[in-house]
Order: C-alpha cells, then structure tokens, then sequence
C-alpha cells in the first residue's frame, strides 16, 4: 500500500440519537472502534490517527490497550460537527502524507476488503478523491487526497467530506460499496443484519 496514504478515524462524535457512545458497541465482542482500526492498521499500518472527543477518556484508554501503534488527537470543539474533526485529523498528519482515508467507526460492515478495493480505485487517479458508493450516494469510506485538504479546511459545522467528494470540478471516482449503506445512529439501526451487538456494560441483545 502507498506509504503516503494516512487514515483518519473520525470518532468524536457524542451519538445522542444511539443514547450511548456508539465507538463502545461490541460486535462479536469487538467494539466497532476497535474492529475499524483494526481494517486501517492492515491497509495503512503504523499510518492511522484517530480523532476522539465525547468520552474522550474512554477512547484513549482502548486504544492504548488494544492499538499501541495508533495515534489519537483530541478535538475539543467536537460538538459544533464533523467538519472540526476532519480539519483536527488533517493538521497532525505529517508532511509527507499525501492523501487521507476517512473512516468513520459506525459502520460495521466495512472491513479490510472494502478498504482495499477503495485503495486500488484510488491508486489508478490517485489526484482525485476515491469514495464509497451505496444508496445513490457516494460518501465515507473515501480517500481525500492533499489537492483537497484546503477545501476540506473551509469546512463548518456539520458539513463532512461528502461536500467535497460532489464537487462538480473534481467528481470523486465512485467505488461500488453497497456495506457501507449500514450505519449505526438510532437503536433501530441495531436490527441490521449483523447480530451480536450490545452495549458496554450489558448482555448481548442490546441496549434492553
């Protein structure tokens, strides 16, 4: 994999519609925070930074137990959107890297080889942004290059890479990625195909 590519994980969000924090789910007994780390570090290793802020603690905590070559940065003003994690995640990658994979820890079914389908499309422009195409859309998993890292700073509020990636001057190239329709935001996105999940702290089955 190319070294210049970096991936950020962004997991600041504070999951109030979920009522829990969302990166802490387990599924199978892995929190998704855990398990979308674990696809960066195979396809970007020793290269993966992620930006924590609502139970900030908690974050770092399993990441240092469980991902010791993972970084994490703090975005303080997670609060006012996604926007302020993506532009955090960008200014501590260092200058080398060239283009930035955003990941984001709430959709379980993204794994491995969907990251590394999106990699190769990305690798055949590699001056255009690559994204996740599901639902008639195109959005995260996607890959920024640097070309777009002063856009991305323009950024406010809740506005997320998704901006960029429909920028009619620089269309991102679309991957097939019908996994990443799946997203956890409400309890009723815990009925999802994947079973196994629950709460930190409670038996499998959910937040019952």
């Amino acid at each position: 994999m190319p070294a210049d590519l970096w991936s950020l994980v962004l997991a600041a969000g504070g999951s109030r519609r979920l009522g829990a924090p969302k990166q802490l789910l387990r599924i199978r007994g892995r929190t998704l925070l855990s398990r979308i780390i674990d696809a960066a570090e195979a396809v970007t290793p020793g290269r993966v930074v992620v930006v924590v802020g609502a139970d900030a603690l908690r974050m770092r905590s399993l990441i240092r137990r469980h991902h010791p070559g993972t970084h994490s940065v703090d975005n303080s003003r997670w609060a006012r959107g996604m926007a302020g994690s993506l532009q955090v995640g960008l200014s501590v990658l260092p200058h080398r890297a060239s283009a930035a994979l955003l990941l984001l820890s709430d959709q379980p079914a993204v794994g491995e080889a969907s990251l590394r389908r999106l990699i190769r499309a990305w690798r055949r422009r590699p001056g255009k942004a690559a994204a996740a195409a599901y639902d008639g859309v195109v959005g995260v998993p996607a890959i920024l290059p640097g070309t777009l890292w002063r856009e991305a700073r323009r950024l406010r509020g809740d506005e997320g890479a998704r901006k960029l990636l429909r920028m009619k001057e620089m269309p991102a190239t679309a991957v097939h990625m019908p996994e990443a329709a799946w997203d956890i935001d409400t309890p009723e996105d815990l009925q999802r195909p994947l079973h196994g999940i629950r709460f930190p702290g409670q038996g499998p089955g959910g937040p019952g």
